[in-house]
């Protein structure tokens, strides 16, 4: 069969045809289909306890929904409340150890790159404590404090404190628990309660039985609100647990 130029013009015309309609349906093999990201995953943030100064860093829950992941790659983000330097064995693992951690928060980024180039990224946290404490979120350093003074006002209520190196305006940064957290702890009665806080001014009126304020104000520059520091106080009828004719201890945490 002889093949005419107008042959060659046809046939090229329904191949556009076929990418064309490849392109508004999607459906079409010869059609280059969008590349999807691969999902970084870094595992789950941790708090770890002295002895432990290591950690494995584990990312195999990493996926590529339309092909595979031709790259790990682990680094160190610079965190306000690392002991050390962290050394990370292998960066370019799918899992590596970490080593030299003091205590401290430590946070890692996990960037995966897929066959198509493609990359997504995963953070991970890991917490090093000095000791074993009551549970708490991790991000939030633990510092504890035993063997606060304490005193009984006139009405009965019961004044641990002040806790040490902190001291507030008497609106402290944040009252609702997201940037730092008080609580008392009680290993004879295996207590441990995270506390409210109350406005110094509403102290006497207050329905709480059990929770941390301000003392000791004092005024600073003229228009600015007084500063004082932390203290307990506790109704010693309803005290959730806590028997306070026996040694207490406050933990404040700090949000990083």
């Amino acid at each position: 069969m002889k093949l005419t130029p107008g042959w060659f013009l046809f046939s090229f015309m329904i191949v556009m045809l076929s990418v064309i309609s490849c392109d508004k349906k999607g459906v079409c093999e010869i059609c280059d289909q969008k590349n999807l990201r691969p999902i970084a995953r870094s595992g789950k943030d941790t708090i770890i306890v002295l002895p432990t100064d290591s950690i494995l860093l584990n990312g195999s829950s990493s996926s590529d929904p339309d092909g595979h992941i031709t790259n790990y790659n682990w680094s160190v983000i610079p965190s306000s409340i690392s002991g050390s330097v962290p050394s990370i064995r292998h960066n370019n693992e799918e899992q590596t150890i970490v080593t030299n951690l003091l205590p401290g928060i430590y946070r890692f980024e996990l960037r995966v790159t897929d066959d198509q180039g493609a990359h997504s990224v995963d953070t991970v946290t890991v917490q090093l404590e000095d000791q074993v404490y009551p549970p708490h979120p991790v991000g939030f350093y633990p510092w504890a404090y035993p063997g606060l003074p304490r005193d009984s006002t006139a009405t009965g209520m019961t004044v641990i404190g002040p806790v040490p190196e902190w001291k507030f305006s008497d609106f402290p940064e944040d009252n609702g628990g997201t940037k730092w957290k008080v609580q008392l702890v009680q290993q004879a009665t295996n207590t441990s309660n995270f506390l409210p806080y109350v406005e110094y001014s509403h102290i006497s009126t207050t329905g709480q039985s059990l929770f941390y304020s301000l003392g000791d104000l004092v005024v600073g520059s003229q228009g600015e609100n007084p500063v004082g520091s932390v203290y307990i106080f506790a109704n010693p009828s309803q005290t959730l647990g806590i028997d306070l004719t026996k040694p207490v201890e406050v933990i404040v945490y700090v949000k990083f």
